[in-house]
């Protein structure tokens, strides 16, 4: 008798993950899928599908890998891409994988002009929507924000965390929560980041 390999597509830790997160934490069993590239949450609200596709990228090396897909899906839909970055005005001058700091609103739109255009051509990214929500709970804006939307896009957890979990705080929030599908991708790996933080 032969056994058949189990084939992995490198995202068996975040889907694990995210059946465990939904189990423990007594939510309605939602649909989840195991794609090519993402693990897909159903929405826990149905309704209309909505008329975007929202990258929801922080300043965590991840940008690259969540906009090109959430490009894809948008352009496989038909619906436009917006581009979202929750800011925090409690945000402190830390650094990030790109700017070295983050405690102003402008800081955000320079985030979302620089992950754009350094990660989509040039055509993609002049129309992709932008949107800077103020908010202090990231995950409450994002819940919010995707029951008009038809997919949201983000990324597991940090690409550079060295804790070992499969799954951050942002995913943990989110996971059987929004009103529409939820896609979250492995973390980009180092080769994937981008250069060292901008001074300015």
């Amino acid at each position: 008798m032969t056994t058949q390999p189990v084939m992995t597509n490198g995202n068996d830790d975040v889907f694990a993950a995210v059946l465990e997160l939904l189990r423990d934490s007594g939510l309605a069993p939602a649909s989840v899928r195991n794609l090519a590239e993402a693990v897909v949450v159903d929405g826990a609200v149905s309704g209309r599908p909505g008329s975007v596709v929202v990258a929801a990228v922080d300043d965590d090396g991840n940008d690259g890998r969540i906009l090109r897909y959430a490009a894809r899906e948008a352009a496989r839909r038909s619906v436009p891409l917006r581009v979202v970055h929750v800011w925090s005005p409690r945000a402190t001058a830390r650094e990030g994988m790109r700017l070295c700091r983050h405690d102003r609103m402008s800081d955000a739109d320079r985030l979302l002009s620089d992950v754009l255009y350094d990660d989509l051509p040039a055509a993609e990214a002049d129309a992709a929507e932008r949107e800077i929500r103020s908010d202090v709970d990231a995950v409450r804006s994002l819940i919010g924000l995707s029951a008009g939307v038809s997919l949201l896009v983000i990324a597991a957890r940090r690409g550079d965390s060295a804790t070992g979990v499969a799954i951050g705080s942002t995913v943990r929030g989110l996971a059987g929560r929004t009103g529409c599908p939820l896609a979250v991708l492995p973390p980009a790996g180092p080769d994937e980041w981008p250069p060292t933080p901008s001074t300015w």
